[in-house]
């Protein structure tokens, strides 16, 4: 016998004590099912697997209609269709935690690999042979070519190298040399090197020591794009302003353009999360296809949810689309530096 069986309902809600008519099947002021027969495991295992069926054909449709139909769902939600999608934030959030873990878990076996490699005597020696090919500078005066294996003295570094080359050189001469002087503090080592013992000096230093290898921007990069899903996380409200300007509407209120917001990068989050899966398999297909995707297949997309999310005439959308870019890009620099500020004092 069912739990929703006629003969088990009650003339008062179990839940909220409203009273009911025997009619009633679920309760009109909280929408517990009115039933008064005690719960068996047979039905406690039923309802779990009722409940999770019933957010399993939300995420379902929300997933199919996103691939199929940019912009539809995030309509239709607005409109009042919320039986039939899932919660755009939930959704975002669930699609960003999995990224966030899987990014996770590969730069954990990346380091785990880089380390396993570094205590090979072989593999290192040779690692050294092909890092010795690594030119970070040729000084235009006296023509001496910079390599990002050696050790060099501030006095040493050339004139004529622009900031990033000093940089890089600066950092890898830190790397190379705590290397081989690991016991010494980081006041000597400075003085050996010829380094004012500012806070500046000391705080690069240390931050040298934690590098995996020489190609400083090259990690810097990396632990920028770990780091982007999350800033993209903190910056959709933002986002969602520039939305609501570009495509300002009386009838359009801000909630409606942040669920744009989140559906659009659930999307985006999505085919990361493809990506990343995809270049465990096949890397170097995966940077082909990272490339048709975010030049081609990316903006295509921004362009077919926004007509039919705001329903505006195909001229017009594309007006609207430059427009949203141009606003767009303020916020983009922002956010790389912000990006650049927090991956450089938590590297």
């Amino acid at each position: 016998m069912s739990r929703k069986d006629a003969k088990y309902r009650g003339i008062k809600c179990l839940n909220c004590e409203t009273s009911l008519d025997i009619s009633e099947k679920y309760c009109h002021h909280c929408g517990q099912l009115n039933s008064t027969k005690k719960l068996t495991v047979k039905d406690f295992i039923e309802e779990f697997f009722a409940n999770f069926y019933a957010y399993d054909s939300k995420l379902r449709n929300s997933i199919i209609s996103l691939f199929t139909k940019p912009g539809v769902a995030a309509k239709e939600f607005c409109e009042g269709k919320r039986q039939h999608y899932a919660n755009p934030f939930r959704l975002f959030l669930s699609i960003s935690i999995i990224l966030f873990i899987l990014v996770g878990i590969k730069n954990k076996n990346t380091e785990e690999s880089f380390t396993n490699q570094n205590s090979n005597t072989a593999v290192l020696k040779e690692l050294k042979e092909e890092i010795n090919l690594g030119v970070i500078a040729i000084d235009t005066v006296s023509k001496k070519v910079f390599h990002r294996d050696s050790i060099y003295k501030a006095n040493e570094i050339p004139k004529s190298a622009n900031d990033f080359e000093v940089f890089n050189l600066t950092l890898t001469s830190f790397r190379n040399f705590h290397y081989k002087n690991p016991n010494l503090s980081t006041d000597e080592a400075l003085d050996k090197l010829g380094y004012e013992k500012s806070k500046l000096n000391r705080y690069w230093f240390e931050k040298s020591k934690s590098l995996k290898s020489n190609e400083v921007f090259k990690e810097i990069s990396e632990y920028i794009l770990e780091k982007l899903p999350f800033l993209i996380f903190l910056s959709i409200p933002s986002i969602a302003i520039i939305f609501w300007i570009a495509f300002y509407n009386k009838k359009i209120n801000y909630t409606s353009h942040l669920v744009l917001c989140y559906n659009f990068y659930s999307f985006f989050f999505i085919i990361l999360l493809l990506f990343e899966i995809l270049d465990y398999f096949l890397p170097t297909f995966e940077d082909f296809l990272s490339y048709i995707f975010f030049f081609i297949i990316f903006p295509f997309y921004l362009y077919k949810s926004l007509r039919n999310f705001y329903q505006n005439s195909r001229w017009k959308t594309i007006i609207k689309f430059i427009l949203l870019n141009l606003l767009f890009m303020p916020i983009a620099i922002i956010t790389f530096l912000a990006a650049l500020t927090i991956s450089v004092i938590l590297f």
